[in-house]
């Protein structure tokens, strides 16, 4: 079980890995000595097969949301791996999969949410001194898109908007934009995406497959090159975190 435990984590190693264990979800090691932390919880330890036992916390199932939200509020990312099929019915270990990860952008318990606001998550990509700019909100399909020429109106943008979690390209570090100011005013969650995500030819790609169109002119946005691909990689990123359909994000 460890094994299999190890095996998932290296697959998300920017995570906090939710294990499920029965009624509880387990953490190890460093998530677990994070997590005790950053909750209060008490830390305990797994005999598993080293010499010493392994740091050890869990949170029952059942009121996992409470939690969850506690933890991607302080700027975490949590994957979440389920039991997928029935323990008293498995043959050997049971299977495990990642269904989702919880970040400060896609949070959907409704309680740990502002009512008053959206939850927006903003993707950036800096691009020949012009700014791609795309945020969506996956609790109400709102998804947007566009392009700025100044880091003043980027800043006034981010502003305007408040996303909840900013993802961008590494060369946005480099461009001016004083990140750590914003990260700091406005409490935003910040993460730099590989540069595969931000590849022109696949950010096209993505977004004509999510909207069923053979080109982007049927979407109005065919001139907006840098912000086509804040967009589609924008739309890859929620893919992959949220594991499920997107067909709610109807309209760009």
């Amino acid at each position: 079980m460890m094994q299999q435990y190890m095996k998932t984590k290296e697959e998300y190693p920017d995570c906090i890995l939710f294990y499920r264990l029965g009624d509880f979800y387990e953490m190890f090691f460093d998530d677990a000595k994070t997590v005790s932390r950053e909750l209060e919880l008490t830390l305990t330890g797994k005999s598993c097969g080293l010499e010493e036992r392994a740091p050890m916390c869990g949170v029952p199932y059942h009121v996992v949301d409470g939690y969850l939200s506690r933890l991607v509020s302080k700027g975490y990312k949590v994957a979440i791996c389920e039991q997928m099929e029935d323990p008293a019915l498995a043959k050997g270990l049971v299977k495990r999969e990642v269904v989702r990860i919880v970040t400060p952008g896609t949070n959907l318990n409704a309680q740990a949410l502002d009512e008053t606001r959206n939850n927006y998550i903003m993707s950036i990509v800096y691009v020949s001194d012009r700014f791609g700019v795309s945020f969506a909100d996956v609790t109400t399909g709102d998804y947007f898109v566009t392009e700025l020429d100044s880091a003043r109106k980027l800043i006034d943008e981010i502003a305007k908007i408040t996303p909840r979690e900013l993802v961008c390209n590494e060369a946005l570090f480099v461009s001016g934009v004083d990140l750590d100011d914003l990260k700091e005013r406005l409490g935003i969650s910040l993460y730099s995406l590989d540069n595969w995500y931000f590849d022109d030819e696949l950010c096209r790609k993505e977004i004509c497959e999510h909207f069923h169109v053979n080109s982007l002119e049927g979407l109005g946005v065919q001139d907006l090159d840098c912000g086509v691909i804040a967009a589609g990689a924008l739309l890859r990123y929620l893919t992959e975190t949220q594991k499920t359909s997107l067909a709610h994000l109807s309209k760009l």
